[in-house]
């Protein structure tokens, strides 16, 4: 075994390990933004007024002082997180590629948490997701791989926003927001995949409704931005798998 083939078999666990550093960040994020609409961003636990940041930073989800959770269930974004982190690395993603889409992984997976908890997609995690997956994927892409990515943001980003003005606002503007990094990124591997991202997405929150019935959950609108981003994801780790 050659030294540069034993460099390359390790570069997926060191990239794993980057991404394990930030999951405190990740759970503090979804702390500090899942918070009902027209209340300000989280700063302070609620019952005994301790800063979220670090407090509310550990896998528990709880405060350090007083115990209550806050944000996220205990685990999830970290179960979440590992299993995207590792999923990406073993679909063969690799250089420039995969720094991007860690980045806009770790990003779409802060946005899923805060979608499915109370509804909200906030614009300044869609922006701050979008311009690193942008920057990041600079040095790595033709000419025809930002041609298809800026046309995929582009156009899927004004098909929600019919969407959005047809439904008169049930379809939120965090929705049309969040249309854009899914399609930059989809599109970025092949145009074609947002249609099938977009399928997945709508078929899956589709799915969950009778499911949310039968389970006796409460009759919450259903967080569509959850499900396209999972969708997207999916598509994107199965382009590098196949």
């Amino acid at each position: 075994m050659t030294p540069t083939t034993t460099r390359n078999r390790r570069q997926p666990h060191r990239h794993l390990r980057y991404a394990a550093a930030v999951l405190p960040l990740l759970r503090w994020l979804v702390a500090a933004h899942a918070v009902p609409t027209g209340q300000p961003w989280r700063t302070h636990c609620e019952v005994c007024a301790t800063a979220v940041w670090p407090s509310a930073s550990g896998p528990s989800g709880r405060c350090r002082t007083c115990r209550t959770r806050i944000g996220a269930p205990p685990y999830a974004v970290e179960i979440g997180a590992a299993a995207a982190f590792g999923l990406l690395v073993w679909s063969g993603t690799r250089g420039w590629e995969l720094a991007a889409y860690t980045w806009w992984t770790a990003g779409m997976l802060t946005l899923a948490f805060i979608d499915a908890a109370v509804l909200r997609l906030p614009h300044r995690l869609t922006l701050a997701t979008t311009a690193g997956t942008v920057l990041l994927l600079a040095p790595a892409g033709a000419g025809s791989s930002w041609w298809n990515a800026g046309i995929a943001a582009a156009a899927l980003s004004v098909l929600y926003a019919v969407f959005h003005i047809a439904s008169r606002g049930d379809l939120g503007l965090g929705d049309v927001a969040v249309a854009v990094p899914i399609g930059f990124a989809v599109g970025w591997l092949d145009w074609r995949l947002v249609l099938a991202a977009v399928l997945i997405g709508h078929s899956l929150a589709a799915a969950a409704i009778p499911i949310r019935r039968l389970t006796g959950m409460t009759a919450s609108p259903v967080p569509l931005g959850t499900y396209l981003i999972a969708a997207s994801y999916l598509v994107v780790v199965a382009a590098g798998i196949l």
